[in-house]
């Protein structure tokens, strides 16, 4: 576990968005100098925190600075398997903002290359995909609005900030999204029911045995 990432867990355990964390940083200390965007790199292992700056982390969140450095391993390209990317687990994606966020990701998996530039992957929740996708697998998908009938894609519906995972069907003017489970009813996308296709998917990860 690399050092941003367990910034990033104590962060979330203690219930804090990054700007907060950086104003309780900095209301502790005023030349501290803490930054949302700051921490942001930190956390995404774009940056590596001095260790001054690392100790009065530690002591905010009352951890030995040994902490980060057990077992730590750099999050970073260089540290992968070979043929291996590091991409983006998305929780929810806010509408108009850009679908890797800091808000947005909650965890970051490896996975098998080639990945298209972009990617990022949606942990599946509920049934109605099965049997072909099941609740808590978890689904890469490849940004793009186009996709062919028969093919599984992310979408945002309406006003909603989980994206849902269905089949695509486009029928005259409108686009049905389609649930593998018979017991669901298909999503139409319309006029009137707007969304957004936001990827398709192409590859799916299945954890448990």
């Amino acid at each position: 576990m690399s050092i941003g990432t367990r910034i990033r867990s104590l962060r979330k355990s203690n219930k804090l968005t990054l700007e907060e964390l950086a104003n309780q940083l900095n209301s502790r200390n005023s030349s501290s100098g803490f930054t949302k965007g700051r921490l942001s790199k930190w956390e995404n292992d774009r940056e590596e925190p001095k260790l001054s700056s690392l100790n009065q982390v530690a002591q905010f969140f009352n951890v030995d600075i040994d902490y980060f450095f057990n077992e730590s391993q750099p999050s970073n390209a260089s540290s992968l398997p070979r043929n291996t990317a590091r991409i983006p687990v998305i929780g929810t994606i806010a509408c108009g903002d850009p679908i890797d966020a800091d808000e947005n990701i909650v965890d970051y998996i490896n996975v098998p290359e080639p990945i298209p530039t972009g990617a990022f992957a949606l942990v599946c929740e509920g049934s109605s995909m099965e049997p072909s996708i099941v609740d808590g697998d978890k689904v890469v998908i490849e940004p793009t609005p186009d996709v062919e009938d028969g093919q599984v894609a992310a979408v945002l519906v309406d006003d909603q900030t989980k994206a849902t995972l269905k089949r695509i069907k486009h029928i005259g003017n409108s686009i049905w999204l389609m649930p593998d489970n018979r017991d669901y009813d298909p999503i139409v996308l319309d006029a009137q029911h707007p969304g957004r296709i936001i990827g398709k998917a192409i590859k799916l990860i299945r954890d448990r045995i």
